[in-house]
């Protein structure tokens, strides 16, 4: 199947946004919204009683609803030519190289060494480029490609070695990313999940019902949902149990995933001239019902949630009227599923307080999930729209290339920076004026992009 450029953007904009999230300066000077509802001004500091959502809670939730929706797309054929053996050592793989990459990200993360800085900055350049040596699939034979992976594992275990042993930087497996913990979890056990419910999307959602049962009794002394819960005496460091609620985002991308295998001939095909216009209609249509329920929820306009939503509803059963085939009949598709989620989890908004990131329940869950599938939507017409808009070109790029986009921050651009002394001159931007602190954020997701666009023009791909 033709690859999926509107997956790409989504994926894309959500490795932005998390990169975004990271590099805003917190400072009261800028309003809340800029930040994840529960960590924002005055302090900064973790309040699970402030129920809520806004744009920065939507970044992390629609990348796992990108990576469910990939699952039928790089699993289907293997699935129909019984490559069972194939796709089981895949998953596993998978799996331990993510559990690997999380840790590594924590470990040798400047800011989490106690080296002296140039020592942290030359580390952190160093396992960058042992990245490529462990994720890039080289050519040649398997000794080789084994054999290069192998030296990538050798350089991180001299720099563990040196800043644990040497420079009494304890080194503790049970640290890590825990955004590619999670990931790395959803990898396994969302592929897992979808290759048991390939044939049925009822299944799918009962997979889904019996989380919520294991949820609801997991408290109650004595039960087997306890036991199952809380089976992780020695795995936490790599397994949890209650990582498996983001399968409530993961198998909704999943369905998406399937819709667009089983609607490729009009999925493939760009919109025609008339087709434009409408396209352009639906899109704003669905930019604003997400846009809509960030905003209300996040003001907890509770009672203008509930009658805008019931709005919309109208307006897209108005919109979809007379499509019953073809692109249009598709997106109705998605629409439909997208509403639902979406309805479902205002049902559940007032458990434990309203709707939040953190700690999370199923209101966030199905919520992002329903938002997601109508800003698919979104992304399929800009992509399919705008093609060669370099704006547009250069986000799917990232998308096309998440762990590096992810990480170059990190272990590229602040040691470069760093070791060219210009991290001071940012820092003395926020003491001029906070405002100019912005400064820094943009030049870092410039950055980003730049040189993840440039890994991917190379066909320089990390893959796990």
């Amino acid at each position: 199947m033709k690859r999926n450029y509107s997956i790409d953007l989504l994926r894309g904009l959500a490795i932005i946004g998390m990169v975004l999230a990271a590099v805003i300066p917190w400072t009261n000077d800028f309003p809340a919204w800029m930040y994840h509802a529960q960590v924002g001004p005055p302090d900064f500091k973790f309040n699970p009683n402030n129920p809520g959502i806004t744009w920065v809670d939507l970044v992390f939730p629609f990348f796992l609803f990108a990576m469910g929706a990939a699952f039928p797309l790089a699993l289907q054929g293997k699935l129909e030519a019984k490559q069972y053996a194939v796709i089981g050592v895949g998953l596993l793989r998978r799996g331990l190289l993510l559990v690997f990459f999380a840790i590594m990200l924590a470990y040798l993360t400047p800011d989490n060494l106690k080296g002296e800085k140039w020592v942290n900055y030359l580390t952190a350049l160093m396992a960058f480029g042992a990245f490529f040596l462990v994720f890039l699939r080289f050519e040649g034979t398997k000794l080789k490609k084994n054999g290069i992976q192998i030296l990538g594992f050798l350089i991180f275990a001299s720099l563990i070695y040196y800043h644990s042993t040497i420079l009494g930087n304890t080194f503790d497996k049970s640290k890590s990313n825990i955004i590619i913990l999670v990931l790395a979890n959803m990898a396994v056990f969302g592929s897992l999940f979808w290759l048991l419910t390939a044939k049925s999307f009822l299944l799918r959602i009962a997979v889904l019902i019996a989380f919520m049962g294991i949820w609801f009794t997991k408290d109650i002394a004595g039960s087997w949902t306890s036991y199952v819960w809380s089976f992780h005496p020695d795995l936490k460091w790599f397994y949890n149990f209650s990582f498996l609620k983001y399968l409530c985002i993961v198998l909704p991308g999943s369905i998406l995933g399937d819709l667009l295998i089983t609607n490729k001939d009009v999925t493939n095909r760009v919109f025609l001239d008339q087709e434009r216009p409408k396209a352009g209609l639906l899109a704003v249509l669905c930019f604003a019902f997400v846009v809509f329920h960030v905003v209300t929820l996040y003001m907890r306009l509770l009672g203008l949630n509930l009658f805008g939503h019931a709005l919309f509803g109208l307006l897209f059963f108005l919109f979809f009227r007379k499509y019953n085939e073809g692109q249009f009949a598709f997106y109705k598709t998605l629409v439909s599923w997208g509403f639902v989620f979406a309805t479902v989890a205002l049902f559940f908004e007032p458990l434990d307080g309203g709707i939040k990131k953190d700690p999370s329940s199923f209101s966030y869950w199905f919520l992002t999930s329903g938002l997601a599938f109508l800003f698919y939507i979104v992304c399929d017409y800009l992509t399919k729209c705008f093609p060669d808009n370099i704006l547009i070109t250069s986000v799917v790029k990232n998308g096309q290339n998440p762990m590096i986009a992810y990480c170059v921050s990190a272990f590229f651009i602040t040691p470069i920076l760093g070791l060219l002394h210009l991290l001071p001159l940012f820092d003395s931007l926020t003491a001029i004026n906070p405002h100019l602190a912005l400064v820094r954020t943009f030049i870092y997701i410039f950055l980003m992009v730049i040189v993840t666009n440039y890994a991917t023009n190379k066909k320089w791909f990390w893959r796990s």
